[in-house]
C-alpha cells in the first residue's frame, strides 16, 4: 500500500510540473498548437491524459535500453520522428518537459533563426544562457555567441541532424549523456551557438536522472528569465562570424580595464557605476586552462562546474548592470589588446585536502 500510495504522489507531482511546462508553452506569443509533438518514453497513461487535456499531439514509444542510454535513444527516436512526420520541416525546436519559457520565445526564435541557414559557422540557437543569472544578465535585447551547446530549448536544424548526428548517435549500450555527446568537438566541430544575455527559458524540474534539490538551487533556481513581450533583438546580423569579432573588437576598443591589483571576487571590483563596459585579463596560459576562469565562476556564483558561455577565450556577463568582458591571456587573441602594464588576474584553486584511505 505504501508503495502504490509513494507511486501516486511522484505520478501526481510529475503531471504537474508537464501541466506547469505545457501551460507555459501554449502561453507565449505566437505558438501554434498545431506544430507540438509531444513524445513520451513508454507507454503511461498519466503524460497521455495531459498531452490529450491540452488538445495536443503525443507520440508514445517503446523504451531502449537503461539510464542515461535510455533517455538518449528517447531524444533520436524523437527527433528521427519529428522529422518524419514534418519532412519539409528545416529546424525543430527541442524542449524538455521540466522548462517555463518567456512570453517571447517564439518571437526570439523568429528573429535568429535564419542565422542558421546563413551562417555555416553556427551550431545551434538557445534560449538558455548558461551564465544568465539574476546578478549576471540584464540585457534582453543582447546576443552572443558561444562555443558551447547550451541545449534548455533550442533549434536543431535538420540537415545537421540528419546528415551528421543521426547517423553516429550513441548505441543503446553506451550510457552516455546525449547532451554531453552533441557538446563534444568531434560533433560541435568549432561551430558556435547564438543566445541570449537573459535567457528565454527557466529550468524548473527538481527531479530527474542527473538533478536533485541541492543542485538545482545551486545551479538553476536563480537563473534570470525574460518576462517583457515583443521585444525587439539588436544588431541580429552582427551575430554573423565576421560580423562578430567587428563587435567584439569594437566592445574591447571601447571598455574600460579595471584596477586589476584588487581582488576581482568582491564587490568593489567593478565601480558604482551603470551601463559602462568594463575589461579584465585573467590568467590562461592554453586554450583548455579555466584554473583562473573556474575559481572566478565560483565567487561570482554562476555555473562552475564545466566551462560554458565562452568564445575564444572570452566571456561576456553583466556586473552591478555594467557589461564585464573576462579575457583569459594569452591563450585568446583578444590579448593582444592587453596594456603592457597590466598583469593578468590568476586566482589559485584552493589546496586538495589529503585523504586518508584506512
Amino acid at each position: 500500500m505504501m508503495m502504490e500510495a509513494t507511486r501516486l504522489k511522484f505520478v501526481l507531482n510529475l503531471a504537474f510540473l508537464f501541466c506547469r511546462m505545457l501551460r507555459s508553452l501554449l502561453s507565449a506569443q505566437g505558438v501554434n498548437p498545431e506544430k507540438i509533438i509531444v513524445f513520451i518514453d513508454g507507454y503511461y497513461e498519466e503524460p497521455m491524459d495531459v498531452v490529450e487535456l491540452f488538445g495536443l499531439k503525443g507520440v508514445q514509444h517503446t523504451p531502449i535500453s537503461i539510464k542515461n542510454a535510455r533517455v538518449s535513444q528517447h531524444y533520436k527516436a524523437s527527433l528521427t520522428a519529428t522529422f518524419n512526420l514534418h519532412p519539409d520541416a528545416k529546424f525543430t525546436v527541442v524542449l524538455e518537459e521540466d522548462l517555463d519559457i518567456s512570453v517571447d520565445f517564439f518571437s526570439f526564435l523568429s528573429q535568429t533563426i535564419h542565422l542558421l541557414e546563413e551562417d555555416e559557422s553556427l551550431y545551434c540557437i538557445s534560449a538558455w544562457n548558461d551564465q544568465g543569472y539574476e546578478h549576471t544578465a540584464e540585457d534582453i535585447a543582447l546576443l552572443y555567441r558561444v562555443e558551447s551547446m547550451p541545449g534548455l530549448g533550442w533549434v536543431l536544424k535538420k540537415s545537421l541532424y540528419k546528415d551528421e548526428l543521426e547517423p553516429k548517435w550513441p548505441t543503446p549500450e553506451k550510457l552516455w549523456d546525449w547532451d554531453m555527446w552533441v557538446r563534444m568537438p568531434e560533433q560541435r566541430k568549432g561551430r558556435e551557438c547564438i543566445i541570449p544575455d537573459v535567457s528565454r527559458s527557466y529550468h524548473f524540474g527538481i527531479v530527474g536522472l542527473n538533478m536533485n534539490g541541492y543542485f538545482h538551487e545551486a545551479y538553476f533556481k536563480k537563473h534570470k528569465l525574460n518576462t517583457v513581450p515583443n521585444v525587439q533583438l539588436k544588431n541580429i546580423d552582427s551575430l554573423k562570424k565576421d560580423a562578430y569579432e567587428k563587435e567584439i573588437h569594437k566592445l574591447l576598443s571601447e571598455a574600460k580595464v579595471l584596477d586589476h591589483t584588487k581582488n576581482p571576487c568582491e564587490d568593489s571590483f567593478i565601480p558604482d557605476t551603470e551601463g559602462k563596459i568594463y575589461l579584465m585579463y585573467i590568467r590562461m596560459d592554453q586554450e583548455a586552462d579555466f584554473t583562473t576562469w573556474t575559481q572566478l565562476a565560483k565567487c561570482l556564483h554562476i555555473w562552475d562546474l564545466d566551462v560554458r558561455g565562452n568564445h575564444k577565450g572570452m566571456w561576456r556577463l553583466f556586473r552591478k548592470k555594467n557589461h564585464l568582458l573576462v579575457v583569459g591571456t594569452p591563450s585568446s587573441p583578444y590579448s593582444i589588446k592587453k596594456p603592457a602594464s597590466i598583469i593578468p588576474i590568476y586566482i589559485e584553486p584552493p589546496p586538495k585536502e589529503d585523504v586518508e584511505l584506512n
